[in-house]
């Protein structure tokens, strides 16, 4: 069979108007797992929602400007917010964890971070001269030996460093009930090898030796993973748009058991032609 294309070699610019008219690049929710959603709303950054039998469990919660679409999104499904019970963020930046505050107000869910990344949630705070971070709490820090629990879920996390310090990515198993099979998914926490440049890193308070680490761990140990569902973070990453099925609840077309070692070794590579002083190029 064909290997169809999923994930881009490289991030591509965003609308610039995207963060005040969300409106205009809506994305309804469409299904990518046998329980689990995208709801974010938009064409930029993914928020997954979990229906695991005992409550909802949130990976990721987008812009601010876009928080009502994502609400608006869980609700289209037949879901409601406040049944969230945990949120999962995979780093720090302000696309990803800025709607956190309001859903963990409006549903007392804890807040999932790493302790890596807790430092520059609290350094950036109050700084209004990129995006302005909305605070929230964070209640709990992943540790890679303790899997997160919640009804049908068991997800694994793994500190992955170089987009920034605490990326952390995500494993899961779902099962299909009607079918019987089980699907290996997985999510990695920061694939915009953008901010691993030198002049980015040091920008954002980060170290070289996490750009290195990211090569070293894509290659060396993600690669490897078995995975049939690759769960991009950002729709661009995994050319989201132009695999979109009509049928939004038909999550068939994101199986494919070599999209996520493509995508591996394709940002390692683009990590490495960045540094050619170290990887000879």
């Amino acid at each position: 069979m064909e290997k169809r294309i999923f994930y881009a070699p490289v991030n591509h610019p965003r609308c610039g108007d995207d963060l005040e008219h969300p409106w205009k690049y809506a994305v309804p929710a469409y299904r990518v797992t046998p329980h689990v959603w995208n709801v974010g709303g938009q064409d930029d950054v993914c928020a997954y929602l979990f229906d695991t039998g005992e409550g909802l469990l949130l990976i990721d919660t987008g812009y601010r400007a876009s928080l009502y679409l994502l609400v608006d999104a869980i609700r289209s499904l037949g879901y409601d917010p406040r049944d969230i019970k945990k949120i999962l963020l995979s780093h720090w930046h302000w696309d990803h964890v800025n709607g956190c505050a309001a859903l963990q107000a409006m549903s007392g869910a804890e807040v999932w971070i790493s302790r890596e990344d807790e430092v520059f949630h609290q350094r950036f705070k109050g700084d209004t001269s990129e995006l302005p971070m909305v605070d929230y709490t964070a209640t709990h820090f992943y540790d890679d030996d303790a899997p997160i629990t919640l009804g049908r879920f068991t997800i694994r996390t793994t500190l992955t460093p170089g987009h920034t310090p605490g990326a952390t990515s995500f494993r899961w198993e779902d099962t299909d009930e009607t079918t019987g099979r089980t699907y290996r998914c997985a999510m990695h926490g920061g694939l915009g090898v953008g901010l691993m440049t030198p002049e980015m890193l040091s920008r954002f308070g980060g170290k070289q030796e996490e750009a290195h680490r990211f090569v070293a761990d894509c290659e060396g140990k993600l690669a490897h993973w078995p995975v049939d569902i690759a769960v991009p973070s950002h729709l661009n990453q995994g050319n989201v748009l132009a695999n979109l099925p009509q049928d939004r609840s038909d999550y068939s077309v994101w199986v494919a058991d070599y999209a996520w070692r493509d995508c591996m070794l394709g940002r390692a590579e683009a990590v490495k032609q960045m540094y050619p002083e170290v990887y000879g190029r």
